[in-house]
């Protein structure tokens, strides 16, 4: 379009002059001369030749360029690329205190780390022998249990994860709160020990892992993953952190952990069955931290 209006300018004019030019071809002029032939010079002006031998400069041929046309619309947009290749994933993020992981690849790393803090408790009674698990709560040698676990012994044997048995003496407890506390008559050097959280840093729907001597098999304590399915009082009065990993015979005394490695519950007890004798499944229910560490505070440390 440009290129239009810049030449036809120029050519309109040469055609005018052609025009006048061939009209006044073999025709006198006003001295008496005829235009004979007709060229354009360097400079781009219409030189008319006469019959009598000279030359009229009929000015320029070249008329001013023409005005830019306007810009034509733009093209569509083109169509978009294709996705780049995924990076790769960030570094797994680290359990807050109390808090949750929502991945499993964890819970192993959390299972060594309790299992040499949890303890295999074998006791004589009256009534014969009954076993339990306890957690180690103080390199001074205390452990904490279930009350029912060492109700009525005569004699209190506990095996470390080394394998090593130490006889040992409660110390505290109740029966209504189901708690107790006994002490190693030997300490092992460098005994490990269990970090206590706060249940209540907790909350329904938060991943949990339950640990115990289920059904009294040694010597390595078996595990259980679940959640906190709620906290409830039952009949007894007491409160407790129910969940839905399984709790066995054995596994009382045992720990509840959360996914930051914090024991936040003392396994206590599930049911079997309800009041219509119908079987019930994966309702446990656990002793909270809370309210057991004003009862042991003097023993932990």
């Amino acid at each position: 379009m440009n290129l239009v209006r810049k030449v036809s300018g120029p050519v309109l004019s040469f055609i005018l002059i052609l025009v006048l030019f061939a009209g006044c071809a073999g025709k006198p002029g006003a001295a008496g001369a005829s235009v004979t032939g007709a060229s354009v010079n360097s400079a781009g002006h219409l030189i008319l030749a006469l019959s009598s031998g000279s030359t009229i400069d009929a000015g320029s041929v070249t008329g001013p360029a023409g005005a830019n046309g306007a810009t034509g619309l733009a093209g569509p947009v083109g169509a978009s690329g294709p996705a780049g290749a995924t990076g790769p994933a960030g570094p797994p993020g680290t359990a807050g205190a109390g808090g949750t992981s929502n991945t499993l690849a964890s819970v192993s790393n959390l299972v060594t780390k309790i299992t040499p803090m949890m303890v295999y408790i074998d006791v004589i009674s009256s009534q014969g022998e009954d076993v339990g698990t306890g957690v180690i709560i103080s390199s001074r040698g205390y452990v904490l249990t279930a009350y029912h676990v060492i109700s009525g012994a005569t004699t209190i044997n506990v095996t470390l994860s080394s394998g090593t048995t130490v006889p040992a003496t409660v110390v505290a407890g109740a029966q209504g709160r189901d708690y107790a506390v006994i002490k190693l008559g030997t300490v092992p050097a460098g005994i490990a020990v269990a970090t206590l959280g706060s249940s209540g840093a907790s909350a329904v729907g938060d991943f949990v892992v339950l640990g115990g001597f289920a059904l009294g098999y040694t010597p390595n304590p078996s595990f259980a993953f679940g959640i906190i399915s709620a906290f409830r009082k039952l009949s007894d009065t007491y409160n407790y952190v129910q969940t839905d990993a399984a709790i066995n015979a054995g596994d009382s005394g045992g720990l509840l952990l959360n996914m930051a490695g914090q024991v936040i519950g003392i396994n206590d007890s599930a049911d079997v069955f309800d009041n219509n004798g119908d079987p019930v499944m994966n309702m446990g229910y656990c002793l909270p931290m809370d309210e057991l560490l004003p009862l042991i505070q003097s023993y932990v440390g």
